[in-house]
């Protein structure tokens, strides 16, 4: 079998057992020079090409345009979780909660504290630890700044904890919850996923298994599956919510292309929990993708 491994520029998280394993062509793409996908021949593209804005979005647009089977979602389903309000508008149709925003209308002095965030984009890019706003005065430096790098989202700040989970299969199915402890964080940065949080992850944050009692992971798994499934996404994605004080869940956002990094991105880690070594992870969505062609790849890895 013939793959070819599709990432941003010259930068790749690689799948290094599924190159071993099949004949694999890697595929740096640079935007918006698709020449590369015109005259390519192979079984399956194993789409690696995550990104800031809607760049995912138009790539997964060119690989449906030239007939290639590829892993993940449509391009559809990423333009979807890519635009936060549109996601929104989609959860709120379904009933499913999330944070209120204020992108139409001006909060109250009640409503505060908020945050703010670009539209567009995944992986909580954009949010600063000066993203918290805590009075209209902050909210309006944090608007002005911030103006020139997307459409922006304000939305009602939920205090509590942080929740990732992972959705694996067709039918998808829930992988283990994982939670995100700002317990480690000084105190000149918000209890929240900012860059300069995350730019200093394995010294300022915790990450493990969530402790959640069985009838609040069953919820927290039953919506994440709503929100995955209202989309249109397929094959893998993440899901990042907040409980409240009262455990209430709340939908932030959703990564249809989540990171494949071994022993680092939330994927593998929560695939590792539900006993799926790395290995089969790749291959559980390579098969996924094979299969939409009527077939898949029968030969298993040691």
């Amino acid at each position: 079998m013939k793959v070819a491994l599709l990432v941003k520029g010259a930068f790749a998280n690689t799948p290094e057992d599924l190159k071993r394993d099949v004949q694999t062509v890697f595929l740096p793409l640079v935007l918006p020079n698709f020449a590369a996908l015109a005259e390519l021949q192979t079984d399956l593209v194993f789409d690696l090409y995550a990104s800031t804005g809607l760049e995912q979005a138009v790539v997964a647009t060119a690989l449906e345009s030239a007939g290639l089977p590829f892993t993940g979602s449509s391009a559809l389903g990423h333009f979807l979780a890519l635009n936060k309000s549109w996601a929104k508008s989609v959860w709120r149709s379904q009933g499913l909660p999330t944070p209120t925003s204020f992108d139409d209308q001006p909060p109250t002095a009640q409503e505060f504290p908020l945050i703010v965030k670009p539209t567009f984009g995944g992986a909580g890019e954009g949010i600063y630890c000066t993203s918290l706003v805590h009075n209209p005065q902050e909210l309006k430096e944090q608007l002005t700044w911030m103006a020139p790098l997307s459409p922006l989202t304000v939305e009602q700040y939920i205090p509590g904890r942080e929740i990732t989970v992972g959705i694996l299969g067709d039918p998808p199915r829930v992988l283990p919850p994982l939670e995100i402890g700002f317990d480690r964080l000084p105190e000149e940065l918000p209890p929240i996923l900012s860059y300069e949080a995350k730019t200093r992850f394995v010294e300022l944050l915790n990450m493990g298994p969530a402790r959640l009692d069985r009838g609040l992971a069953a919820e927290i798994g039953r919506i994440c599956l709503a929100a995955f499934q209202s989309l249109g996404l397929r094959d893998y994605g993440r899901v990042d919510l907040r409980l409240d004080p009262a455990n209430q869940p709340y939908l932030l956002e959703i990564n249809s292309l989540p990171g494949l990094q071994p022993d680092y991105s939330d994927m593998p880690r929560a695939a590792a929990l539900a006993g799926i070594n790395f290995r089969d992870l790749v291959w559980e969505i390579a098969n996924l993708t094979l299969a939409r062609k009527g077939k898949t790849h029968k030969e298993r890895m040691p």
